[in-house]
């Protein structure tokens, strides 16, 4: 894991302040919620589509499941979600039924969108959960106005806010980021980094090493993390989560992965 501090120091692994292991049960509940995403996902993509129950494109997040998981698993019910489309597991902890999950990508009346849309254009405000912009990055200014008005109101909830590596290419991503920081917003910043946008690997699309190595150009922590380990996920997003909560303003955290499967099936 790489930390780069707000003073811009980059520092060793074990000069992070250590936290301890989730309790048993939190450890049998993030198998379950993986295990749990990984099949949702697999009856999705390899029976419904597959059977042309499903209309449009389907994105899944298999070998990924970790990321939404280890970072959604310790939340409060008050905290707020801004999910992407590879994010399955986040779904699933704030407690959206599989049923209206199924629905929604049948695009029956009984989904998420009442049938309007047959994707992972989904959201439950009443779960805390914020629906996922189909233009990649605009999570991002979402997610900041939703810890402002946090902020506003005296409140020490947090938001969660996913998006990919290709995400972070995009003039709104880069705003988004800088007025978090500006306002000390309480918002953890999570890049699935699945090495690939669509087909474009990452080097292609920018010039630094790192996504994390964005955040001090913008004065807030970055941490990388193994986003196939979640216990180091969890740690991450555990010491964001507090940091956020508390006062200190956002994090962004890469989290390093690999996609198991094509883009999408179309």
């Amino acid at each position: 894991m790489k930390v780069n501090s707000t003073n811009s120091q980059t520092l060793a692994r074990d000069a992070v302040p250590p936290i301890t292991l989730p309790r048993e049960k939190t450890l049998l509940d993030m198998l379950y919620y993986m295990k749990l995403t990984r099949e949702l996902e697999f009856r999705i993509e390899r029976k419904l589509y597959r059977q042309g129950k499903i209309v449009g494109g389907v994105y899944v997040g298999r070998g990924q499941e970790a990321i939404a998981v280890g970072s959604c698993i310790d939340l409060r019910q008050d905290d707020v979600v801004c999910p992407s489309h590879r994010d399955m597991g986040a779904f699933l902890i704030r407690g959206m039924p599989l049923r209206t999950i199924l629905a929604q990508y049948m695009a029956r009346k009984t989904g998420a969108t009442r049938g309007k849309e047959g994707n992972m254009h989904m959201g439950d405000l009443s779960k805390n959960l914020v629906a996922f912009v189909s233009m990649l990055g605009d999570n991002v200014p979402v997610a900041a106005g939703v810890g402002l008005s946090m902020k506003m109101r005296g409140q020490d909830r947090v938001v969660l806010c996913f998006f990919g590596d290709g995400a972070t290419s995009r003039g709104d991503w880069h705003e988004g980021i800088n007025i978090a920081s500006v306002w000390r917003v309480p918002v953890v910043f999570i890049c699935n980094n699945n090495q690939y946008a669509y087909s474009t690997p990452l080097e292609r699309q920018m010039a630094v090493e790192n996504v994390a190595d964005r955040a001090e150009a913008y004065g807030l922590p970055g941490e990388i993390v193994d986003g196939n380990d979640i216990l180091a996920v969890w740690e991450s997003a555990t010491r964001a989560i507090e940091r956020a909560r508390s006062g200190q303003g956002p994090t962004l955290i890469e989290c390093k992965t690999f996609r198991m499967t094509g883009h999408s099936a179309h």
